[in-house]
């Protein structure tokens, strides 16, 4: 989302509406007339690399943002509106034409999010009958298998308006690795945390794969508590951590052991970082310096374009299936003014505005459920199958050095990626198709069904059934818009992998402090404890 932009010496402070862009050409632009400076980052010319723009520090103005953003939307809805009351009308026009897409483009963000959440609660409002079946002897092993087929038969509605309506379009270079999968039966996909929808890649990837697998989420506790689409993945048996291992491991070795019991299979998806650190935010740049210093009191590199991997419970977690370890790259590429291509001969990706760029630079963007809904975002995927034998519960220094020798590929790979627009060499990649009759008709049969039961069975009309889900749609909106658009603007990002979850996340930031994110307390907050323990002694 966008970011408080803190003052610091030496460097110009952009206003809310300018900023820069990194778009995927080679191409240096000129902005208000002046020649960019290629080096002024420290990471070389963009004229080097086809998925980059030099990100510039000086002082010089920078040109608006346009209807991307970086990271998040164009400013607020009342921006669109004179600051002072004086200001000539042709100047008023101006400004208005200028910032009226933003606000459509908001707006219309806000739209599709509230058609999305209210087609979870839909999902969610099916789900709830089948936990009568915990009634019955042996009736945990029953539910389990009735949400396997429950979630293959509804989950296309919940994937039709972020693949199917926004273009969301996910591309595989390796797609014999994917397709290895259901043979494995159970498996774990450890993927890097470059985004706020990795969820979404995971349930489209199990989806698309013949037979269908069962993809079930390994995510930090909040999720539970987030309205409608979080209760519904609790029920539906995804392992929630509170970042303590004295309580997350048995809580992951009795979820493992039940699927086991109930002879059900399932990928287990989960990115071992933990977190997501935001550009601009002051906490999330001071937890980038831990890893590096983590690095190197380990006598490795740090890492460029990713945190340092949690290790403690991943030795659980393996358990799952250690013959059946995938290890996933994401790299994210958004719209800009050209939409994304894939070149035909090389492989590699063309147009648009790359987001997996490294932890320090400003421009990097975190796409989130309000990325998707904005309309094209594509992701490309690379999967290798990693030895499960070096990841034993009896070797916890093996799962650590394993897990730091597959970041440290990863982020070759990611550099790759942004130099060439591709993994490598090899031209092949492959779309995940995405199946629109299907996801659409499901989800015009769940809104059917759901229609029907409140007319014969709750004795609604049609015409009272319409009122209240078009009451119920407008005040979903209005929550939703109201409570994201101040929420992202104290909190300084738009953190919507699940929706009101920025909302949610700040609060809780200012009753947790630092524990929220990155599982400790920042060192102000760690300055505070000690100065009271020392004061108590």
């Amino acid at each position: 989302g966008w970011q408080k932009t803190h003052a610091v010496p030496g460097r110009a402070r952009p206003n809310w509406w300018t900023g820069q862009l990194v778009k995927m050409t080679p191409t240096l632009r000129r902005r208000n007339g002046a020649a960019p400076h290629p080096g002024s980052n420290g990471r070389g010319s963009p004229a080097d690399s086809m998925l980059s723009r030099s990100s510039s520090s000086n002082s010089e103005a920078l040109e608006p943002r346009d209807w991307l953003g970086r990271g998040g939307l164009m400013g607020n809805p009342w921006d669109a509106f004179p600051a002072d009351v004086n200001e000539q009308e042709k100047v008023h026009r101006k400004r208005m034409r200028n910032r009226a897409p933003a606000l459509f483009l908001r707006l219309k963000v806000y739209f599709l999010a509230s058609v999305w959440l209210s087609v979870a609660f839909l999902y969610f409002l099916w789900q709830l009958p089948l936990l009568f079946l915990h009634l019955i002897p042996d009736g945990g092993a029953l539910y389990k298998r009735a949400c396997t087929h429950y979630d293959r038969l509804v989950q296309p509605a919940i994937l039709a308006v972020p693949f199917s309506w926004c273009g969301f379009r996910v591309w595989c270079c390796t797609p014999a690795e994917l397709r290895r999968v259901p043979e494995c039966g159970s498996s774990v996909f450890m993927t890097n945390h470059g985004s706020r929808v990795d969820w979404l890649v995971g349930l489209l990837m199990g989806s698309t794969l013949e037979p269908q697998v069962r993809v079930g989420f390994c995510a930090e506790f909040t999720t539970m508590l987030m309205p409608i689409f979080g209760w519904s993945r609790g029920l539906f048996g995804d392992i929630f951590l509170r970042r303590t291992f004295h309580r997350d491991g048995p809580r992951i070795l009795d979820n493992i052991r039940s699927f086991k019991e109930a002879k059900v299979d399932r990928v287990i998806f989960l990115a071992p970082e933990g977190a997501i650190v935001d550009p601009g935010v002051e906490k999330d740049a001071e937890y980038v310096q831990q890893c590096s210093k983590f690095m190197l009191d380990h006598d490795l590199r740090p890492l460029k374009y990713l945190l340092t991997p949690r290790y403690k419970g991943m030795q659980l977690v393996t358990t799952h299936n250690p013959e059946g370890i995938f290890s996933v790259t994401m790299a994210f590429v958004c719209r800009d003014k050209d939409s994304v291509q894939v070149d035909d001969v090389t492989g590699a990706a063309r147009g648009g505005c790359l987001c997996s760029r490294p932890l320090d630079d400003p421009a990097r963007v975190i796409p989130d459920l309000h990325t998707i809904f904005r309309g094209g975002l594509h992701v490309f995927t690379h999967i290798v199958k990693v030895p499960g034998e070096k990841m034993s519960n009896d070797d916890p220094k093996g799962v650590r050095d394993t897990l730091l020798d597959d970041y440290a590929r990863k982020d070759a790979l990611l550099q790759t990626f942004r130099e060439t627009g591709a993994y490598s060499s090899d031209p092949e990649q492959y779309m995940l198709p995405i199946r629109h009759v299907r996801m659409n008709a499901t989800l015009v049969l769940i809104a059917a069904w759901t229609c029907w039961v409140a007319k014969f069975v709750l004795g609604w009309s049609l015409r009272v059934v319409m009122r209240r889900v078009g009451i119920s749609f407008v005040v979903l909106f209005l929550m939703h818009a109201f409570t994201h658009l101040h929420a992202e603007r104290i909190s300084g990002a738009s953190r919507e992998s699940l929706l009101f979850e920025t909302v949610l996340k700040m609060l809780m930031q200012r009753w947790m402090g630092g524990k929220l994110d990155h599982g400790g307390a920042s060192s102000q907050e760690k300055a505070r404890q000690q100065k009271s323990r020392l004061a108590t002694l």
